[in-house]
């Protein structure tokens, strides 16, 4: 009894000293794919509206964002539980993602050890893999073990005849590896834990932001016979520099300028600033980051050690995921291209009112849903019409400026839309890339490509157009008389031509000097005053006005000014 009394002792006495058990793991539950996506997508804020969007297959990241939320069905057990999201967008800000249903989350991590060239090289360093190469007489493929030597930045293998470096024979090599190691996923993986709850069939709801997109307006005109009208057309094209493809997904396009950025350093804020840079320094050294998780190589030129030879190829057996899709253009009506797929309904190339994508106004900003369900691909750009616009009244005009004491004599011709409210085309115009053509001999010929910045309903839209070198219209400035700090000018507009032709001149002041006593009738328009004439065929028209220097404080012609003494 006492024998048994003192083994229970023991037993409690271990017990104490091992200290409290540890809680078992939770349960994991894996989520391969979502139910529905529903993806909205902003413009960069730092690219000017009228900018060109960058390809998604260039170095730099696409600016925008897009704000994701997926819908998944899972059965979890009861209780504290680990949920991995797979397939998750490449570019998720895990920071920013929200989850409803199930229980609480209590703890989120995002693993971006992809499974991808660098992945398992890194793993894999210093573990037997088989080389294949070939043979330099035969051609034909040879098999070797060897021992992974380096990093993926130089890659460096050990084999019996001593230490080799890949890929610098000039003649196929490549790795091939006997299993996936442990901790790389083949797509990029959120997971959430969450605390008690009463398990079953949950449907789960994660929202999330991601970096990487982008999207800009693409206009085609068609101007008519008499320049008096356009036949106006317009895509959305939206850009995913994404490796994960979102399908069947319900999409959306957010216009107006978006507050979304980080803070930048303050000038003298020595902290920030040195916070900043420790940013960008882990940034760099990140084996994982995006810019740095691709692998390249360098091979010593035969006979010398002076100088490396750079050798852009990525390495990896053929079968293995890129990292990088190949880059896909796809039409969301009509056209051909890689990201354009038969749920699309990409097989007719008539656009009707019902798949252009309608326009919803959210206060100052304006959405427009893609009507149908689609998919944007990994890496791609798609174009999805959401205006058509026939008919449009159009004006071609000569428009020149005057500012402070600059007079701006030449510039191109300019295509003026007319967008009032309650006129043929009323709609806000989102900044974009513009073509327009016109028919010669019946076939539509491309007069122009230009730009347009954000317009709202309303706004004048003045489209420039190329310079011609047989212009109608000239225009002259003479001086009529001046004073100590005042001149008078008079322009003459003159048309050469055989038709009458619209001119517009503005008159704007600067820091410097002040326009005033203009000779004609004007209006006021953003700020400037506006002369508007229509001179006639072989015929001109003057107009005068005064340009007077300005006084101000600290410039040269305030002589008796003083600087304020200190207190």
């Amino acid at each position: 009894m006492r024998g048994g009394a003192f083994a229970l002792l023991l037993i409690a006495a271990a017990m104490f000293a091992a200290g409290p058990a540890r809680a078992a793991d939770p349960p994991v539950v894996a989520s391969p794919r979502p139910d529905h996506v529903a993806i909205s997508l902003y413009r960069d804020p730092n690219r000017d509206t009228d900018s060109r969007l960058p390809s998604p297959d260039e170095e730099e990241p696409l600016g925008g964002f897009a704000l994701i939320r997926e819908t998944r069905t899972v059965d979890l057990p009861p209780g504290p539980v680990t949920v991995r999201f797979e397939g998750v967008s490449s570019s998720i800000l895990p920071e920013s993602a929200l989850l409803r249903g199930g229980g609480k989350p209590r703890e989120k991590n995002y693993d971006r050890r992809l499974l991808s060239q660098r992945g398992l090289l890194d793993a894999l360093t210093g573990q037997q893999v088989l080389l294949r190469t070939t043979d330099r007489a035969t051609g034909k493929a040879r098999f070797e073990r060897v021992r992974i030597r380096s990093g993926p930045e130089e890659l460096i293998v050990e084999r019996k005849g001593g230490f080799e470096a890949v890929q610098c024979s000039g003649l196929s090599e490549t790795l091939l590896y006997d299993a996936v190691p442990a901790g790389l996923n083949p797509v990029p993986t959120l997971s959430m834990t969450l605390g008690d709850q009463p398990g079953g069939r949950t449907k789960l709801e994660l929202t999330y932001l991601a970096n990487n997109f982008d999207w800009q307006s693409n206009y085609v005109g068609e101007i008519g016979a008499d320049a008096e009208s356009v036949d106006l057309f317009a895509w959305l094209t939206v850009a995913s520099g994404d490796s994960t493809s979102f399908v069947g997904a319900d999409m959306a396009v957010i216009a107006g300028r978006i507050a979304f950025f980080r803070q930048a350093p303050v000038a003298d804020d020595e902290k920030d600033w040195e916070e900043e840079q420790r940013r960008q320094e882990e940034a760099e050294k990140d084996p994982w980051n995006p810019d740095n998780i691709e692998v390249w190589f360098s091979c010593w030129p035969r006979g010398s050690t002076g100088g490396g030879s750079y050798n852009p190829r990525l390495f990896g057996p053929q079968d293995l995921p890129a990292y990088r899709p190949e880059y896909s253009v796809g039409f969301f009506y009509g056209g051909g291209g890689g990201g354009c797929g038969e749920d699309d309904g990409c097989g007719e190339i008539v656009v009707t009112g019902s798949r252009i994508a309608p326009r919803e106004d959210i206060g100052d900003y304006k959405l427009y849903r893609v009507p149908q369900p689609t998919t944007l691909g990994a890496q791609s750009r798609k174009q999805i019409a959401f205006l058509e616009k026939p008919g449009v009244a159009a004006q071609m005009l000569h428009v020149f400026a005057v500012r402070g004491d600059n007079f701006n004599d030449y510039t191109d011709p300019v295509l003026r839309i007319d967008n009032r409210k309650g006129g043929p085309l009323a709609e806000p115009m989102p900044g974009g890339q513009v073509a327009l053509f016109q028919r010669r001999l019946g076939e539509p010929m491309l007069v122009a490509e230009t730009n347009v910045k954000d317009k709202a309903v309303g706004e004048l839209i003045d489209l420039q157009l190329p310079d011609q070198d047989d212009s109608d219209v000239d225009t002259d400035q003479d001086t009529l008389d001046s004073g100590d700090d005042w001149t008078r000018y008079r322009i003459t507009v003159e048309n050469f031509g055989e038709s009458d032709e619209p001119v517009e001149i503005s008159f704007e002041n600067d820091l410097d000097y002040v326009v005033d006593k203009i000779s004609r009738a004007t209006r006021v328009r953003d700020g400037k005053r506006i002369w508007s004439v229509t001179v006639p065929a072989d015929g001109k028209r003057t107009i005068d006005y005064r340009v007077r220097e300005v006084a101000r404080i600290g410039a040269d012609n305030q002589d008796d000014w003083e600087e304020p003494e200190e207190p």
